[in-house]
């Protein structure tokens, strides 16, 4: 891929779309930056990608439609989580068709909402930043291009660690809902394949994804997740004008501290940006994301965007 080639754009294998669906509106970006996967990879070479994400859910909805808080006594009602992400991913490829990636989150979380207790409504808020889950990726490349004009295609398979906590607690000593937590406490397999290739001066990627645990901690199983994206790249001089489509399926969360009828749900979005070269292997990108379809399952928190800015680079 020559984009790829000329600007070291991102890695493969390094940022596997990913958003939690719950209640408490939890989440990451669901962006694939896989946008070299088209191109020869070099024995012995090594990439960072490092991103921050940027997603403040604050509109309650309710399937397809905005909702107000119900004020229900015993229950509580959500109000705002912003999510401040930083992901750090290291990949390297041992050969032509092989590369791991390790991805590291590092999740700042604030949170606040009302619980309808007897004496009224009573303010409850956490402010966190804790390590998250850690995933661990192989990318096996199934072609056998050796131009970057040739189409790839391929597999993906990984593991999701529980290395991200599951016992925040508020200044209070609240417990904070398991959604909420940095980590799930399940151990999830990932699956998936890839197609990629050009259409002109358009380079253009596809990835398949599915996410299942296959572990609980605590009575609580996060719903398995099936992401879509389809996403293409265009020169505009030094700058790559970058646009996605980006599909996601999440299931139901299982366990006596999930919440099953508030978690899950159907999303689409477009996500335009661009990709900037700062000289030799290292660039910097942004995409903005924007919803065009938020089909939530019960009530839950949701946002009119979020926002990605990164910088990778190989050596």
């Amino acid at each position: 891929m020559q984009l790829a080639r000329q600007t070291g754009l991102a890695l493969p294998l390094m940022l596997l779309p990913m958003v939690a669906a719950a209640s408490c509106g939890s989440a990451f970006c669901t962006l694939n930056t896989d946008w070299d996967t088209q191109a020869p990879w070099q024995d012995d070479a090594t990439r960072l990608d490092l991103r921050m994400e940027y997603i403040h859910q604050d509109q309650l909805r309710s399937g397809t439609d905005k909702a107000m808080a119900s004020g229900e006594a015993g229950e509580h009602d959500e109000l705002t989580t912003r999510n401040r992400n930083l992901v750090a991913s290291l990949s390297h490829a041992f050969s032509p068709s092989l590369s791991l990636a390790l991805q590291v989150p590092l999740v700042s979380r604030d949170h606040a909402h009302v619980f309808n207790g007897a004496g009224g409504p009573e303010p409850e808020s956490w402010d966190f930043t804790r390590l998250g889950d850690v995933r661990v990726l192989a990318h096996l490349r199934l072609d056998a291009a050796q131009s970057p004009r040739d189409r790839a295609y391929g597999l993906i398979g990984g593991v999701k660690l529980p290395t991200g906590s599951t016992d925040v607690r508020n200044s209070a000593g609240e417990l904070a809902e398991r959604s909420l937590q940095p980590g799930s406490g399940s151990t999830d397999l990932i699956a998936g394949g890839f197609v990629s290739g050009h259409f002109a001066q358009t380079s253009w990627h596809t990835q398949l994804n599915w996410q299942h645990a296959v572990s609980e901690r605590h009575d609580y199983q996060p719903g398995d997740r099936v992401s879509l994206d389809a996403g293409m790249a265009y020169p505009l001089g030094a700058v790559h004008a970058l646009a996605q489509i980006n599909v996601l399926w999440r299931g139901h969360d299982t366990g006596l501290n999930a919440e099953p009828a508030d978690s899950g749900g159907k999303y689409v979005y477009f996500s335009p940006g661009v990709a900037v070269p700062l000289g030799g292997d290292t660039q910097i990108y942004g995409l903005v994301q924007l919803p065009l379809v938020q089909n939530v399952n019960g009530t839950q928190l949701t946002a009119d965007w979020a926002a990605t800015l990164g910088l990778t680079t190989r050596f």
